[in-house]
């Protein structure tokens, strides 16, 4: 059951290492910034958590400069 009060965006992996949260972790967290659905395909082979952060930066950066491509 989906609560709409619940703070934490669902989130579910299809494809790739389920051990690996990455996707699942920037998916949320983007859904929860934009309020809107989102799907990420993230594919980065130990990337360490600094890496990480600066492609989450760059897409909320894209996002503010192209909100109509969002």
């Amino acid at each position: 059951m989906l609560c709409l009060q619940d703070s934490v965006p669902v989130s579910a992996s299809l494809l790739g290492d389920p051990s690996d949260p990455a996707a699942v972790s920037l998916a949320r967290r983007l859904a929860r910034k934009t309020k809107k659905q989102i799907f990420v395909s993230y594919n980065l082979q130990n990337t360490d958590s600094n890496f990480s952060l600066l492609i989450e930066n760059r897409i909320k950066e894209e996002m503010m400069a192209f909100p109509e491509k969002f």
